[in-house]
């Protein structure tokens, strides 16, 4: 069976802590650690080639405001060695993404984007930053903006960035030879709801806006910037009376399915994909504490669930059934203290 690179950040750090890699077997669903790296809260990583960057999720970096954008090389099989790591100049990175050699950061807390370049090793000072000004409806956690995420579209014509503060997700324009423009179409969500992070369909006409306060996806149909609302699901189960929150949105390997879940029911939801774009629950998986992130196998028969609050990640085998299953080998735990990211890399062969 194949197996594949995979990386995990965690809310931690120290000897043994930080940063995590590995080796994921696609036959038997097993995990084995290879080597960790002193990285204090990488919260959120991406690889380009043999590049693996991330966000430390910090307050401040050795007396800079805010956190940090690293790099690692991970050319040699096994190993990882640190390249650069360099403050964002914003509270609280919690999201990176890679275009047009380009490094966009969501600082949270500051409720800015940061842009870096990648043409060179190190990582060089923000060519552009954005900030977003304003509040939502709750004063408990929309007391100000908090850019959460950003992501292109699948037209590569627009930065979407979700703002969880002002619940709004902002289109900027954007060229790689001119940056992002500040004249943005503005998607307004429900008041309250709190738009984290979102997913576009694989044919690209449907974006689908996970919001973490309200516990619901909002399905829109898209087309060059314009975007309608279409639906409104929930992510919890309709008897649920507890406290609960969204915290991660993906499309499954095959391009079917979107999944999300939930921190508080701790679980993992699936919908169909109808031609139409809209969704119709398919089943729930149970989960560890705090699932903030998790990923589906590139093979799709496996689900990992990065379990925060129980310093484990939860690999399930879902074989194409998106169900979990009920034998002993259905899923089994992979110790790690407590994860928020879990990355796939390349495939490094079959065994």
């Amino acid at each position: 069976m194949t197996q594949y690179d995979i990386y995990f950040g965690t809310y931690s750090k120290g000897k043994g802590n930080g940063l995590f890699r590995g080796v994921f077997d696609s036959g038997s669903g097993k995990i084995r650690l290879v080597s960790t790296i002193d990285v204090e809260n990488p919260s959120y990583l991406q690889l380009k080639g043999n590049i693996l960057y991330g966000v430390s999720e910090l307050v401040s970096f050795y007396g800079e405001n805010g956190g940090a954008l690293f790099s690692i090389d991970v050319k040699a099989p096994k190993k990882m060695r640190l390249i650069d790591i360099q403050a964002t100049h914003g509270k609280h990175p919690c999201h990176l993404f890679i275009k047009d050699n380009n490094i966009f950061v969501s600082n949270y807390t500051e409720g800015s984007l940061s842009i870096f370049n990648t043409n060179m090793e190190n990582i060089q000072p923000s060519v552009q930053s954005l900030y977003h000004f304003g509040n939502g409806a709750r004063a408990d956690r929309q007391e100000a903006s908090h850019i959460h995420f950003a992501a292109a579209t699948p037209d590569g014509k627009y930065i979407a960035v979700c703002d969880l503060g002002m619940d709004k997700v902002f289109l900027y324009p954007w060229r790689a030879e001119g940056g992002i423009s500040t004249n943005a179409a503005i998607i307004c969500c429900p008041p309250g709801s709190g738009p984290r992070h979102f997913v576009f369909s694989g044919c690209g006409r449907y974006m689908y806006v996970l919001t973490e306060l309200s516990n619901t996806i909002l399905v829109y149909q898209y087309n060059d910037g314009a975007a309608k609302l279409i639906q409104e699901i929930s992510t919890l189960p309709y008897n649920f009376s507890g406290k609960s929150s969204a915290a991660a949105i993906h499309l499954s390997p095959c391009g079917r399915y979107v999944a999300a879940s939930n921190r508080g029911h701790d679980s993992i939801v699936f919908y169909g994909i109808a031609d139409n774009g809209m969704l119709a629950l398919t089943s729930f998986i149970i989960t560890g504490r705090e699932p903030r992130d998790f990923s589906f196998s590139p093979c799709g028969n496996w689900l990992l669930s990065a379990n925060q609050n129980d310093d484990s990640v939860t690999v399930y085998n879902i074989n194409n059934s998106l169900k979990q299953t009920d034998d002993e080998a259905g899923s089994c735990d992979f110790k790690l203290p407590k994860p928020v990211c879990i990355l796939f890399g390349e495939s490094i062969g079959k065994q």
